[in-house]
């Protein structure tokens, strides 16, 4: 056993001794060349053939999908869900139904909500963020109060159109925040709507939203 030993133990020098990573100005050898030169073309990208003869006429790679089909996982046949508005056209004063109202929801709203409109429109909502009190408001518009007479009675699909398109200064983010979390916030706002209206007796001492209302 003791050759056998001795020959497994050379053998893992040499492989070792063979991995000594030095550098090289040799290009490295290609076993498979068809994997690396392969002929096909990348995003924004022109026709890799002659301008006098271009695989697509218009020059570029990106095609636009047939017309009439949708990419899987696109399809935003639930118009409740992906733009907030009911068959009639009006919009939702409810969650989607695949939308469940728990605790996880209103955190992941309140997390969502603390990094994308609490800089403006404050921690609960009277549009008196940091950035509102250093800037004063974009363009002299001041960012909106969730607790108007005008806001507080507006229907929740209305907050979700709000955080995805826009309205006024405010720039949509349908681009940044995902369709489920959008939906979350609206629910965050509401939740300080409903805190706004409520009376803070009822609220068990010692709790955040207790402290907050009384001031």
């Amino acid at each position: 056993m003791a050759p056998f030993k001795s020959l497994a133990l050379a053998a893992v020098c040499m492989s070792l001794l063979g991995c000594r990573g030095n550098r090289s100005e040799s290009p490295p050898i290609h076993l498979q060349q068809n994997m690396d030169f392969q002929h096909r073309g990348e995003a924004q990208e022109k026709n890799p053939v002659s301008p006098d003869s271009p695989l697509y006429r218009d020059g570029r790679w990106m095609r636009l999908p047939p017309e009439g089909t949708v990419a899987v996982g696109h399809l935003k046949a639930d118009d409740h869900y992906w733009r907030g508005r009911l068959p009639n056209g009006k919009l939702a004063d409810a969650l989607p139904a695949r939308i469940k109202l728990d605790a996880s929801l209103l955190a992941r709203g309140e997390d969502r909500y603390d990094i994308y409109c609490q800089p403006c429109h404050g921690t609960m909502g009277y549009g008196d963020g940091m950035a509102t009190r250093r800037g004063g408001g974009f363009q002299g518009v001041k960012p909106a109060n969730f607790h108007t007479k005008k806001l507080a009675p507006a229907p929740i699909g209305y907050l979700f159109h709000v955080a995805s398109w826009g309205q006024s200064t405010m720039k949509g983010y349908a681009a940044q925040i995902p369709v489920a979390d959008r939906w979350a916030i609206a629910a965050w706002v509401r939740t300080l709507q409903v805190a706004h209206r409520a009376d803070p007796d009822t609220f068990p001492e010692g709790t955040e939203i207790t402290r907050t209302v009384r001031k």
